[in-house]
């Protein structure tokens, strides 16, 4: 006896029949009034079954495709007029999620929408993403937890984006930084924690033991000596400036700035505790740091990729950079002084209120969230998908992962997100200029 064909194999066939016929009627091979062929006929064509053919010819339908007549059959109305929307995107989210082929795949699958896809900045100095909504009538755009306050604040909901139904599949520590009043306005698609990747030959080199979660700072500092090689080779480094990483060593010390009841813009915090948290980089960075500071984390990932570096912090995004590298790496839970914590950065997807293309834009969000995508995303990027079926997925891939790649799913309660500090990304940008003095000694901590 024959085996039963995969359930993908026909959802496959199901999808080419709804592409194909769509193509065919913007083609005009079946012309506006004619009708399409039989159920059966279709059926057959496609090996697909009458239920699954029905199914198929009423998406159709709702999409005014063709109008189907009762006892007669289906016919072809004149092809929709097709829709673009301008689409906002990290350009890092080309590597990391390969999002040039996704959108390829959404044209195909959407004929009668097209995608502009314009390129946002990162950062909270103008002009900002929400300014490029607001001129350029962005209608979908790409949001992460930190410049989701560009739209949001405590007080009144997002005057700009559209509400979302919260996806159950979707990890629900991933929505917590997009929702206002019990109502979703940003889509997570993809997320990340700040983790310790390091170099295998390294240690395997210098029979020292690899990282596990039990590591701390003192445990890195001593390994990164052990493992340097004086100029040729430093054991450890990290982009010490970036708001992914300097922020942990507070939180990881439970450090939490209070506001005046008086002035909720005024930030206090013990300077002892900050200054501890500080002198924890201080240390790292004048024991085992390379003789310069990065200016990003891609001079990171460099120093990494030319095995001058054997530790950095980095995210699974980020190893997208890396991962084509010819020697063997792995990754590792965050070490720690105090709570075991770290960041998490998770990336969705946003509508414009006041876009005129609500309904396309949503079409393409649906898309982003399908298990299709996000298991294509599990499978080609190193990215984790916000899906859960997807993120976990354990079948074969088409990119090598490191060995210890599913280490996210057991150190989940240590994420958090920089708001664990009761501070605003804004307010950490400023933080970060004090610090920036302090580190070099040219001040002193300020009250915030």
């Amino acid at each position: 006896m024959g085996s039963k064909p995969k359930r993908s194999t026909f959802r496959n066939r199901y999808e080419e029949m709804i592409i194909t016929l769509r193509n065919e009627m913007i083609t005009n091979i079946w012309e506006e009034g004619s009708y399409l062929p039989s159920e059966s006929d279709l059926a057959d064509r496609f090996e697909l079954s009458k239920n699954s053919v029905r199914k198929g010819l009423e998406l159709l339908a709702s999409e005014n495709f063709i109008e189907k007549i009762p006892r007669v059959g289906n016919r072809v109305l004149k092809s929709p007029t097709g829709v673009t929307i301008k689409f906002g995107y990290y350009p890092s989210m080309i590597k990391e999620a390969q999002l040039d082929k996704l959108v390829e795949q959404f044209h195909m699958q959407h004929p009668l929408i097209r995608i502009t896809m314009i390129p946002m900045p990162y950062n909270h100095t103008h002009p900002t993403m929400r300014d490029y909504m607001e001129s350029d009538n962005i209608d979908v755009m790409a949001i992460n937890n930190q410049n989701v306050e560009l739209f949001m604040n405590a007080n009144t909901p997002p005057s700009m984006l559209e509400p979302q139904q919260i996806n159950d599949g979707v990890y629900p520590l991933l929505t917590e930084p997009f929702v206002h009043e019990a109502k979703l306005y940003v889509q997570p698609f993809m997320f990340s924690p700040i983790i310790l990747c390091y170099n295998k030959k390294h240690f395997s080199e210098n029979n020292v033991p690899e990282p596990d979660s039990s590591w701390t700072w003192e445990t890195v500092k001593k390994t990164a000596q052990q493992l340097s090689s004086g100029n040729d080779r430093y054991g450890f480094f990290f982009h010490l400036l970036s708001d992914n990483r300097w922020p942990i060593f507070l939180l990881q010390n439970n450090l939490v700035f209070n506001r005046e009841p008086e002035n909720q813009n005024s930030l206090e915090l013990d300077k002892a505790s900050l200054k501890e948290s500080f002198q924890t980089m201080i240390d790292l960075s004048e024991e085992v740091f390379p003789p310069f500071l990065s200016e990003s984390d891609h001079d990171v990932d460099m120093l990494f990729r030319q095995q001058k570096v054997s530790m950095i912090i980095t995210s699974y995004f980020l190893l997208n950079m890396i991962e084509d590298v010819d020697f063997s790496y792995d990754i590792s839970p965050l070490p720690y002084q105090g709570s075991p914590k770290t960041l998490i950065i998770t990336i969705g997807l946003a509508i414009n209120k006041n876009s005129k293309h609500k309904q396309a834009a949503q079409t393409f969000i649906d898309y982003m969230l399908s298990h299709e995508v996000q298991l294509a995303l599990r499978q080609n990027t190193l990215s984790l998908p916000s899906l859960k079926s997807a993120a976990e997925w354990n079948g074969p891939v088409n990119i090598k992962q490191p060995e210890r790649y599913f280490i996210f799913r057991e150190t989940f309660p240590t994420f958090n997100y920089h708001t664990a500090l009761n501070v605003s990304f804004s307010e950490l940008e400023e933080i970060r200029q004090n610090m920036k003095l302090y580190l070099s000694k040219m001040g002193e901590l300020q009250v915030f």
